[in-house]
């Protein structure tokens, strides 16, 4: 029992201090342009320091970054889907009246903010991606323990929204559905990879809509609330979960006629 408890401490303490840098250095912190690269430089490094000398990684790769010969297009496919599902929400949103869009940006502000926006939602996707998925998978297949990495994930990342975003019972089951697709994609491709694509193209369409400060692409007006909006997007959301399953079980099938 205590061998059991021995080798669970290194990763929860490992796991406590990437969450605390992950979340509490952009709490205490005002991350500008200038800042916000030395924070990412500094988790990556933290990462490998600790995977090296705390868990025994060989590098960042142990975080569920193997370089297979998948891994570009798993992130490239993720991206898409992500894209593609908070796209169909946001298009529900404007037919129902949740906003009109009266205008667009200068060239120069979406130019900027776009680029912007790529480089740091894929670097923030990845972050969330390590700390959550990749840093438990790791363990769990260590342990032979991989039928509770479903459950172990989805709880950590709504817990982690919930630190970040506030309690409340749409953001729980919001982020219960992204929780469970994105780990349903790490249990079944092995790597982060697709999780982290995921991740980024919604992360990406949401500052499309949003941008940094509240001003996205597009011009917006007349924007509403209410709890019609909040069932919608939980529908659209939960579209991540049979599209998932049916991707991978296509792929799946095909490798299996490969061979």
């Amino acid at each position: 029992m205590m061998k059991k408890k021995s080798a669970l401490l290194p990763w929860l303490i490992g796991f406590i201090i990437l969450n605390l840098y992950a979340n509490g250095i952009p709490k205490l912190v005002q991350l500008d342009t200038l800042t916000w690269p030395a924070y990412a430089a500094g988790f990556f490094i933290l990462a490998y320091l600790l995977g090296r000398f705390l868990l025994g990684f060989k590098g960042l790769s142990g975080y569920g970054l193997p370089l297979q010969k998948t891994w570009l297009r798993d992130v490239g496919m993720g991206f898409a889907l992500g894209a593609t599902v908070w796209g169909i929400k946001y298009l529900a949103f404007y037919g129902l009246g949740k906003f009109d869009v009266v205008g667009v940006m200068e060239p120069g502000f979406i130019v900027g903010m776009l680029t912007q926006a790529l480089v740091v939602m894929l670097v923030a996707s990845a972050i969330n991606d390590m700390v959550i998925r990749g840093y438990w998978f790791a363990y769990l297949q260590e342990k032979n323990r991989l039928q509770w990495f479903v459950l172990l994930t989805t709880v950590l990342y709504a817990l982690d929204d919930v630190w970040n975003e506030g309690f409340g019972w749409q953001n729980m089951v919001f982020s219960a559905l992204i929780g469970l697709a994105l780990a349903y994609t790490v249990l079944k491709t092995q790597a982060i990879w697709m999780a982290v694509g995921i991740h980024w193209g919604g992360n990406m369409l949401y500052r499309i809509m949003a941008g940094f400060d509240g001003q996205g692409i597009w011009k917006l007006t007349n924007e509403t609330d209410g709890p019609l909006y909040e069932y919608v997007g939980l529908c659209c959301t939960a579209l991540l979960l049979p599209i998932v399953y049916g991707i991978l079980r296509q792929r799946h099938s095909a490798s299996v006629q490969v061979e």
